[in-house]
């Protein structure tokens, strides 16, 4: 880069990598977080894997259905009841957690946004390779967060107001992973609430046709065994995109009509409506938690980065700048 004489890089340590997050971006992008100190984080069913908060799934469905298959091998009288019916009780089994998932995130608003974390020096200095293949036809760039900043801001918006709502964690690449665990120490109560679905589900007929509501399936989860179920969904992803390394900041919120919420906006990416929310600076301060701006792999590269060190410097910012030494070039 003999165009930019005088950029430094920061040192490279095992602490400065497990601590680095990376966040790619556009130029339009850069721009916006720098303007407004605000981060978006955008509706998860958005991302780039088709099978978001898919991957996992049916890992309690075992457990049930050996129990319903007990129930009929000793007669239970509910089990007699939906054969009556015919109704296959099986069907309960192998539903169950799905309609839990959905039941779930049909009240809560789960929205996230991603970062990368880097393997090795080359990705700590350079970025990734295939992040800035995907990052539009101006190079892009990536931001360097501190993860330890990020919990810091995290914990101290959690004990000033309380709640599960923001939350930072890696992204596990394999169905079976210590979220997954969590989850399974709760199975009692996963039990005790599939066994309540099914009481009310073969009460008497006739009340069942009359009554305008039914027990929502997650009422006795609420708590630990429903947040550890839906932390296990956000945060495992297909293997396929192992390459990312990812790091969710995630938000939830719930669907409630009497709550103050955060604004949803909207944008446009390739004709995908895209809903997403701002985190307000106020809430959490984010961009007090970024470092570094690196610049990504393109041409005009000294002009780059006089002009992001202009825009960091006018926003107030206290943000070291440096390029991609990548000699990636776009066809």
């Amino acid at each position: 880069m003999n165009d930019i004489p005088n950029h430094v890089s920061p040192p490279y340590t095992d602490d400065a990598r497990d601590d680095a997050l990376f966040h790619y971006t556009s130029a339009a992008g850069l721009i916006g977080i720098l303007r407004a100190k605000e981060l978006w984080a955008t509706a998860y069913y958005c991302s780039n894997d088709a099978s978001e908060l898919a991957v996992g799934r049916g890992f309690l469905t075992p457990e049930l259905t050996r129990i319903t298959r007990k129930m009929i091998d000793d007669g239970d009288p509910l089990v007699l009841t939906f054969l009556k019916r015919g109704v296959n009780p099986m069907e309960y089994a192998e539903n169950f957690e799905q309609l839990v998932v959905e039941t779930a995130f049909s009240l809560l608003s789960t929205y996230i946004s991603c970062f990368c974390k880097p393997k090795g020096e080359e990705d700590f200095r350079h970025g990734l390779l295939s992040q800035w293949r995907a990052y539009g036809a101006d190079g892009g760039y990536a931001l360097q967060f501190s993860r330890k900043k990020l919990l810091e801001a995290i914990e101290k918006i959690e004990n000033e107001k309380g709640g599960w709502a923001y939350d930072l964690k890696d992204v596990f690449y394999a169905t079976q992973n210590p979220l997954q665990d969590k989850v399974l120490g709760h199975i009692d109560v996963f039990i005790q609430a599939y066994n309540d679905h099914l009481k009310a589900f073969g009460g008497p007929l006739e009340a069942l046709l009359n009554t305008s509501t039914m027990p929502s399936p997650i009422a006795g989860l609420v708590g630990g065994p429903l947040e550890a179920l839906l932390d296990y969904f956000i945060h495992t992803k297909n293997g396929h995109f192992s390459e990312e390394r990812e790091c969710r900041l995630s938000f939830v919120e719930p669907e409630a009509p009497d709550l103050q919420k955060i604004p949803t906006d909207c944008f446009d990416r390739g004709g995908l409506i895209v809903p997403y929310k701002r985190i307000p600076h106020s809430t959490i301060p984010l961009v007090d938690c970024l470092e570094w701006i690196l610049i990504g792999p393109n041409s005009r590269m000294g002009a780059r980065f006089k002009s992001v060190c202009q825009i960091v410097k006018a926003s107030g910012l206290d943000i070291k700048v440096r390029p991609s030494h990548i000699p990636f070039v776009r066809s």
